[in-house]
């Protein structure tokens, strides 16, 4: 299989043209005539996960997070980019496209959750419907302090940080990753509270003031899911692909 087959396929089931402006997903490095045999899955390419990608024989690595989003004018030997040109590894990354995709990331966490399922976004941003984030009606209220405990068991959370609007919470906005912008967007709409991976502090005080439960559950928390998904995605579809989560797909912060 060529890279341009896989590229093809991940673009069916999460259309890279509905990518925000600002991203970068798509084929980084490397071009669609490379032959790949194995694939390493993960949310960041780091150097360790390059290294992992060389020890193992990788061919291949598909992220989450792109490694530019800009143009750039140099790059440094310590930059993960450096090395995966030296050692010919090619990345593709799937990044907001994944976010608003039906059956992404958003929708892992509604899963995971036990939440019903919803194609309703906080954000319609896209033709087909897809926007960042979900909008969903759980089928008996629960208290922030339940919704940030069952955050951290889901998730494998260190830490959850929530405000508590000190009400039930029926209506429930979930997304995953940076939410500043969503954390309004979410209260018009009428939601009791919203899940997200990361808000900055002003967001919390804005939640405070405004009466709706704010669930801060990690940015790496509430995407690293898709991970596993995407591996299982892709052996189902090309059987003679060797392909793994990355071992160093880990939350690089420690907490005391």
């Amino acid at each position: 299989m060529n890279i341009g087959e896989l590229y093809d396929y991940l673009d069916k089931i999460a259309p890279f043209n509905n990518q925000s402006k600002t991203d970068n997903s798509g084929l980084i490095v490397g071009d669609r005539n490379t032959e790949v045999k194995r694939i390493l899955v993960c949310l960041d390419v780091t150097n360790k996960v390059v290294v992992e990608a060389v020890e193992k024989g990788i061919d291949l690595i598909i992220a989450h997070h792109p490694l530019m989003y800009r143009p750039i004018s140099k790059i440094s030997s310590f930059d993960p980019l450096h090395a995966l040109v030296k050692n010919n590894i090619n990345l593709i990354a799937v990044h907001t496209n994944l976010d608003v995709a039906a059956g992404g990331v958003v929708d892992l966490m509604l899963k995971k959750f036990g939440f019903p399922g919803s194609d309703i976004p906080i954000i319609p941003c896209n033709p087909d419907g897809t926007g960042y984030g979900r909008i969903t009606e759980l089928d008996s209220p629960v208290s922030a302090k339940d919704l940030a405990e069952k955050c951290k068991t889901m998730f494998d959370c260190t830490v959850v940080r929530y405000v508590d609007a000190g009400k039930a919470i029926k209506k429930v906005g979930v997304t995953s990753g940076s939410a500043n912008e969503l954390v309004e967007l979410a209260l018009n709409e009428g939601c009791d509270a919203l899940v997200c991976g990361e808000v900055s502090y002003n967001r919390f005080l804005f939640a405070a003031d405004y009466g709706i439960s704010l669930i801060e559950a990690g940015h790496f928390h509430t995407e690293d899911i898709y991970c596993d998904d995407l591996v299982e995605r892709i052996k189902s579809q090309f059987k003679d692909i060797e392909i793994e989560k990355s071992v160093n797909s880990v939350d690089v912060c420690e907490y005391v």
